[in-house]
């Protein structure tokens, strides 16, 4: 297990005839329990509702993620992550059952998440701007919680996000075709697909960021080679999309004394020290800017010095 402190930030009050707030900062404890899990965060006292015979107006954090406490992992939802599972921000007059619950992202259903209480809905004319104070909140506590993850040292973070936005003739450039669970190659329109072919998008690849600590040790995926490439693009390039800018650098550069040239490939590559292959279907590899002497010597580890953020791959290789 392991204990991180994040920071619901402070809203700078909101008062009308109906809600008062505070506007006081709270700070969350979360213990990470390896496994997989939703979190719930203690109550925390947000201010009073005049309208609601002044009760107190309580709130609480929840969402889920998983932590490999073995291999120092932990998953997470990013801010605009549309999901469930995302960051939220319950609000509940004190002593009725009566919640609300807004979410980090823009998804969510409006009629169950606000408008099936009798008395506490904030997304009325009686409460203008209101949803933008928790939105704020919930969005603030969600890059807190990231940011206290990525700073946590021998801690990598992954960050689960949406691809980056592709033109129409990229993404279907995105398209792979499976036969019984192992890749054939990219789609062609008009390829003739036999019963047992999937044609898969890039939604079902892409995972989103991972941060590695300074100096973590990598190494590269061995057999890697047959990976679909995203979008048409070169793994390097879909990084460059990602990130907004294009890699000058071995993330690894000269560590160990190693020689790295100048020319930059998106390298599979998985933590430790040691290259590896890997079972289809992990969630453990990642993209990062390589020199090809790197990437083509499995005889050596890396350190992640240059770039500290990747992007990394669900379901590796899966069917």
């Amino acid at each position: 297990m392991l204990d991180i402190e994040f920071a619901v930030e402070a809203t700078g009050g909101y008062t009308n005839d109906y809600v008062e707030l505070n506007g006081r900062p709270h700070t969350i404890k979360i213990r990470l329990l390896d496994g997989e899990h939703t979190f719930e965060s203690e109550p925390f006292d947000l201010g009073i509702l005049p309208a609601v015979e002044n009760r107190r107006l309580l709130g609480q954090l929840t969402f889920r993620y998983s932590f490999d406490e073995k291999n120092g992992l932990v998953t997470v939802c990013g801010t605009d992550f549309d999901s469930s599972e995302a960051m939220c921000l319950l609000t509940v007059p004190e002593g009725t059952s009566e919640f609300c619950y807004q979410r980090a992202s823009s998804g969510g259903f409006l009629a169950d998440d606000l408008m099936a209480n009798l008395h506490w809905n904030y997304r009325t004319l009686l409460t203008p701007g209101l949803d933008e104070v928790f939105t704020r909140m919930a969005r603030s506590a969600n890059e807190s919680l990231i940011a206290a993850l990525t700073e946590t040292v021998g801690l990598s973070t992954q960050v689960r996000m949406h691809p980056p936005e592709l033109t129409s003739d990229e993404y279907l450039q995105l398209l792979t075709v499976y036969r019984d669970g192992t890749f054939l190659g990219l789609y062609e329109q008009g390829q003739e697909l036999g019963p047992k072919d999937m044609i898969y998008t890039v939604e079902s690849v892409f995972g989103g960021e991972v941060t590695m600590s300074y100096g973590e040790a990598f190494a590269n995926v061995i057999g890697s080679t047959a990976d679909p490439k995203i979008g048409g693009l070169t793994w390097i390039m879909l990084w460059a999309k990602q990130f907004g800018m294009y890699p000058t650098q071995c993330t690894s550069y000269l560590s160990q004394g190693f020689p790295c040239g100048p020319t930059m490939v998106g390298g599979h590559v998985v933590s430790g020290k040691s290259a590896k292959k890997i079972p289809n279907g992990s969630n453990s590899v990642y993209i990062y800017p390589i020199c090809i002497q790197h990437n083509n010597n499995d005889s050596v580890y890396m350190e992640a010095l240059t770039y500290l953020k990747g992007i990394w791959l669900k379901n590796y290789m899966g069917s």
